[in-house]
């Protein structure tokens, strides 16, 4: 596959990578010439599924040992590998993927790639590495669920599919005190294939030459379980919120959830132009009224959140205790009258235009752009999805978004949680339930 500067930069489009191929263990590379300074950069996605409670947590501890030695050499030597060619690398884990994530001066990218190779395939997963950031792990999910943001996101996960599938996907501090170097190689072994594994490079680069050196860094990688692929998100229905009490607090939480079109999907690019007249950009009709007209909300926003084979349409936002049932009462007014008025012409062309150059301004440095890349393909649609959006959102009739804002964005669609002190959201009490209407 070709791209750089072909006919699609001169009409402002986003580069086609130069390279996109997959080795005989299943690694899938992705090279993109991007010249513009002597750096390259470098993501490296593993997918997996977690299958036990607890597994996402020890994932989450890997990942941050992984970068902390190898077989063949230990942390010190490790880091100073990296600088020697002025190069960082960081790893993280979430429910679905391993990530690594770093750039290099180019003519260090065969040297920090064989690095990188050697910190995935022969990590050094001795007590003396994995201690400290074990204890790290914790404190920093112990901070992190007194947090309103956090304690939202986790409520909204066990509303939306259960306390089993919850704890599949949700970080908790026990199981990383409890973990040992022991089940971290069992971890590595699992879930530390190549198949179905992603790196992109974008950068000053030669792209044959980038393939080469990953063939050579890479090319002894074994391809791993054949099913450890990530389970798509399930499906979950609307119904009534959640509250979440957080005694005495001044600002409450919000956040409301859909089920919604994967990116793969032909009308996604339709459903995501709804959104932006919805609630997606500054312009947009819930901003507008939401915190422009009322002023009660000094964060919101809609936006879709994309996992392999499942999206979510969320509608967020933080707001006074005082705003928050005026709060919740507007959003499903806007909610309402994205069927009862839906997106005029001017509003799908604006939309049309802001998403088009948000994209485009948001992918100009070759960081972002592998950071897109990367994630795009996690989720996926084809490498060549960044280049192709603009003209995809032109081919987007009216009547499509339309259709979008009527099926998608009905009240009755959506669940979600309320953090909020009790008296906050009294007036919207079910009885004893905890449940709040909407």
């Amino acid at each position: 596959m070709t791209g750089g500067s072909g006919p699609g930069a001169a009409e402002g489009r986003l580069p086609l990578p130069d390279i996109d191929t997959t080795l005989v263990n299943g690694l899938r590379v992705v090279v993109c010439s991007a010249p513009v300074v002597p750096v390259v950069e470098i993501r490296l996605t593993i997918p997996y599924t977690a299958r036990m409670p607890g597994e996402v947590t020890r994932c989450q501890l890997l990942a941050a040992s992984l970068l902390r030695g190898t077989a063949h050499r230990d942390t010190d030597a490790h880091d100073f590998a990296l600088a020697a060619h002025g190069a960082t690398l960081d790893a993280a884990a979430d429910a679905h993927r391993f990530t690594f994530a770093g750039h290099t001066m180019a003519d260090g990218l065969p040297d920090v790639l064989a690095l990188l190779a050697e910190s995935v395939l022969e990590p050094r997963l001795t007590e003396d590495a994995v201690s400290p950031q074990r204890d790290a792990l914790v404190r920093r999910i112990q901070l992190a669920a007194h947090q309103p943001a956090a304690l939202a996101q986790h409520a909204l996960l066990r509303h939306r599919y259960g306390d089993r599938i919850a704890a599949l996907r949700q970080p908790a501090p026990e199981p990383a005190a409890a973990c040992t170097p022991e089940d971290l190689a069992a971890l590595h072994a699992r879930h530390l294939g190549a198949r179905g594994a992603v790196l992109v490079l974008v950068g000053d680069l030669r792209p044959k030459d980038a393939v080469a050196a990953v063939t050579d860094a890479f090319g002894a990688w074994e391809p791993g379980p054949a099913d450890d692929r990530p389970d798509a998100s399930s499906w979950f229905a609307g119904g009534p919120l959640l509250r979440v009490d957080r005694p005495g607090a001044v600002q409450s939480v919000i956040r409301l959830a859909t089920p919604a079109l994967p990116r793969t999907d032909p009308g996604y690019p339709a459903l995501h132009l709804a959104q932006l007249v919805f609630g997606g950009s500054f312009a947009s009709r819930l901003v507008a009224c939401l915190r422009e007209e009322k002023g009660y909300a000094y964060q919101l926003g809609s936006g879709v959140e994309s996992v392999p084979g499942a999206s979510t349409l969320m509608v967020e936002a933080d707001t006074a205790a005082e705003h928050t049932v005026p709060a919740l009462a507007v959003i499903r007014a806007e909610l309402e009258r994205m069927a009862a008025e839906p997106p005029s012409a001017g509003e799908v062309d604006a939309a049309r235009s802001y998403a088009v150059g948000s994209t485009a301004t948001a992918m100009s440095s070759p960081g972002a752009l592998a950071s897109g890349l990367a994630n795009l393909l996690h989720v996926g649609v084809g490498s060549d999805w960044l280049h192709g959006w603009g003209p995809l959102l032109e081919g987007v009739t009216h009547d499509a978004v339309v259709e979008a804002a009527h099926r998608f964005f009905r009240p009755a669609g959506f669940t979600g949680v309320v953090v909020a002190d009790e008296a906050a959201v009294a007036p919207l009490r079910r009885g004893d339930t905890g449940e709040l209407d909407f």
